[in-house]
């Protein structure tokens, strides 16, 4: 199937600014009355993914506990994953509600593993040379992506000091918003390359 068959609203400048539709849903999840809410802000991701992969292409998101967490727990993040043909994974989000917790180290330290975690049990399904992912705080959001070639995660985890307590997810990971310029460029350049590994996958078949 043709990469163009996907292209919707997407299709346009990595600066474009998202639809107004978009924006409103993520600001009325974020009204502060829902900052505890787990699930206020996942209809506005469920949306956003959609609006960026389209239905009719070879896409398909689902919501999932990550794979290595077991029982839902309320630390435990929902995943949003981005598969072709149902099986292998080209993208994933972990969202966190954002609330005071942001603000606790032990609560980015438990989301920083929760990705590594999930990398490690995806990584024998990626069909790409790379899979990019992000963990979001509310709109604040982090990158990672794993090489498979290299079999090497990006960012490098920060090392527990055995002795001295050091930070090892520290706030400036966080440093892009979803919803001013610089984090919508980044999200569409992740979309974009993906939807080029895809068409390169197909070419080659």
């Amino acid at each position: 199937m043709d990469l163009e068959e996907t292209e919707t609203q997407a299709s346009t400048s990595l600066s474009e600014p998202w639809p107004v539709y978009i924006v409103n849903s993520f600001n009325y999840a974020l009204q502060p009355s829902l900052s505890h809410n787990p699930s206020a802000l996942t209809g506005p991701y469920i949306r956003l993914l959609y609006y960026l992969f389209g239905l009719s292409g070879p896409f398909q998101i689902s919501l999932r506990h990550p794979p290595s967490g077991g029982a839902s727990t309320n630390a435990s993040p929902l995943m949003c994953i981005v598969t072709v043909n149902e099986i292998y994974p080209v993208f994933f989000l972990h969202l966190h509600p954002f609330s005071a917790s942001f603000t606790l180290e032990s609560a980015r330290h438990a989301a920083d593993a929760h990705m590594r975690d999930t990398f490690r049990d995806l990584r024998h399904n990626v069909i790409y040379p790379r899979l990019p992912a992000i963990c979001a705080f509310g709109t604040k959001l982090a990158f990672y992506e794993y090489t498979f070639e290299s079999n090497a995660l990006y960012p490098p985890a920060i090392l527990e000091d055995p002795v001295i307590l050091n930070d090892v997810a520290p706030v400036e990971r966080w440093r892009c918003d979803l919803l001013q310029e610089a984090g919508v460029a980044r999200v569409r350049q992740i979309v974009k390359d993906i939807k080029e590994m895809e068409q390169e996958r197909i070419s080659s078949n």
